[in-house]
């Protein structure tokens, strides 16, 4: 064991500035993304409630479309209230600053995932880059980023286990790691599908007697622990029931059909075009690597492939299961490597102190006396009320000017109603992000008003006598109330206006 640690455990080498700079040029990206309403404000609002009420909501609470008794499960109740306590105690600049810190950690591990079946530096560096590219669309601040960590320390410590790198009392974190996972993101399933697929793998290595098998007393540590992580799983508070809601999610017409996230990704975007191309690398190397892929890893990569194809919300958790595995096979192949001394100094941890400075200067307390190109800032509300690197699609202003001129019954965009129900949740919403608590019907009904489609006929019969829009998302119903002499404009700014209906 002290040989694994020593090796674990080295001052900052030579090599590992590869993935350093990589890393902090991606975490300066991360530190930059503008935080969009969608997910965000309604989930710090039920943390708020949590937090002041010492109660999880069961209901609807917010829509007037729906009753206020509809049921609905909050399943990342716990989620919600880090995010409300972190912003009570730093506002929106550090709740920012703990996603990017998040994402840093969970990319460093991803690094240091890649070195261990590599056993190179440089290599890591490609992992990190792979990763980081098919991650950047899944980068806002929102409940899953409580999920990061506990996925990437789950894949470590098995995979560890497996190498015989660790001794079973490791095991033990899973099931603990788990207890606060199930309260606090849904993503929280994947690390019970995961020691399943490490216990299926090392059961099969077994009993066809493949070279460095597990003992079954091993493999029965595997089983063990993850009979005690699925009993963590019940430590929440719908107990058993929160295996049906993850069902239930996940086959929610509303959610599978409409929204882009939640459907397979096509080759387009940078995300999605690294996906695809790490996959197209990952057949390539594997005509002529000389290194083999275990039983577990095989089914690691298939499962976690037919994962994100089924959705891009799930390209982040491939890349994190599956770029390692690729990196291992690259290393296989028969190409010339330059034999490296490690060598470890101060200049190396000066140099990786001095790439890490511009990100310090992008850190939402001091972004906006940075030196960014207009272009950005365009992306951005400068100076917002609300807080900094708020989405320019964020309805802040006009939010405001319902504040001031409450009354009606509002269709909104559907991102505005996030924002809504965070800053404005006595106005009532007409639909938001939580996709599943809206009847499908409802949303086919959201996008005919949204083109501009009957939306006269539809809006009357749902009582709705005002519009918070989004001019460039619904530019078609835009055009269709300025022909329309039976609405007036009451308020517009860069994208968000407020229309309202002119009585007989």
């Amino acid at each position: 064991m002290k040989n694994i640690a020593s090796r674990d455990f080295k001052p900052i080498q030579t090599d590992q500035l590869w993935p350093l700079i990589v890393l902090a040029g991606f975490i300066f990206f991360v530190s930059l993304v503008p935080l969009p309403p969608n997910d965000f404000w309604w989930h710090l609002k039920i943390g708020e409630l949590i937090f002041n009420d010492k109660s999880i909501p069961t209901t609807n609470l917010f829509a007037w479309t729906i009753r206020p008794d509809a049921p609905f499960t909050y399943g990342a109740w716990l989620g919600e209230l880090l995010i409300y306590v972190v912003y009570k105690i730093g506002k929106l600049e550090l709740i920012t600053f703990i996603r990017t810190l998040l994402a840093a950690i969970t990319f460093w591990l991803l690094a240091y995932e890649s070195w261990r079946k590599s056993n190179s530096w440089r290599l890591s560096a490609l992992a990190v880059a792979l990763a980081c590219g098919m991650t950047i669309n899944n980068l806002p601040t929102r409940p899953q980023i409580w999920s990061w960590m506990p996925f990437m320390i789950y894949m470590i410590i098995l995979g560890k286990f497996v190498d015989r790198q660790i001794r079973p009392r490791w095991l033990l974190l899973l099931p603990t790691i788990m207890a606060f996972w199930v309260n606090a993101h849904g993503a929280f399933i994947l690390g019970g599908v995961m020691i399943g697929i490490y216990f299926v793998g090392e059961s099969v290595r077994k009993l066809l007697s493949l070279q460095d098998a597990m003992s079954w007393k091993e493999i029965g540590y595997v089983g063990g622990t993850g009979v005690m992580t699925g009993l963590a799983m019940f430590i929440n508070p719908r107990h058993v029931g929160i295996i049906g809601y993850v069902i239930d999610l996940l086959t929610d017409k509303p959610s599978q059909k409409l929204i882009v996230e939640w459907q397979s990704p096509s080759p387009a975007g940078i995300a999605n075009i690294v996906f695809y191309a790490s996959i197209l690398l990952f057949i390539v190397t594997l005509v002529y690597t000389k290194k083999r892929l275990s039983v577990t890893e095989t089914l690691l990569f298939i499962s976690f492939l037919w994962l994100a194809w089924s959705g891009q919300r799930y390209v982040v958790w491939f890349g994190l299961v599956g770029v390692p595995i690729i990196i291992k096979a690259i290393r296989g192949l028969p190409l010339p490597v330059p034999h490296l001394i490690p060598q470890a100094s101060w200049l190396n941890l000066v140099i990786a102190i001095i790439l890490f400075l511009p990100v310090l200067f992008v850190q939402p307390w001091f972004v906006e006396q940075f030196p960014l190109p207009e272009r950005y800032w365009k992306l951005v509300i400068r100076n917002s009320q609300a807080g900094p690197l708020v989405g320019v699609e964020t309805p802040v202003d006009a939010v405001e000017y319902l504040r001031q001129n409450p009354g009606g019954k509002i269709f909104n965009e559907m991102g505005y109603g996030s924002y809504m129900i965070w800053a404005l949740p006595e106005q009532g919403v007409f639909i938001d992000p939580r996709v599943e608590l809206y009847p499908y019907e409802q949303w086919e009904d959201y996008i005919h008003i949204s083109n501009g489609a009957q939306y006269n006929e539809l809006l009357e019969r749902y009582g709705a006598d005002r519009i918070l829009l989004d001019s460039d998302l619904q530019s078609e119903l835009v055009h269709a109330l300025e022909g329309d002499l039976s609405w007036k404009l009451e308020f517009k700014d860069i994208r968000a206006q407020v229309w309202s209906k002119i009585k007989p």
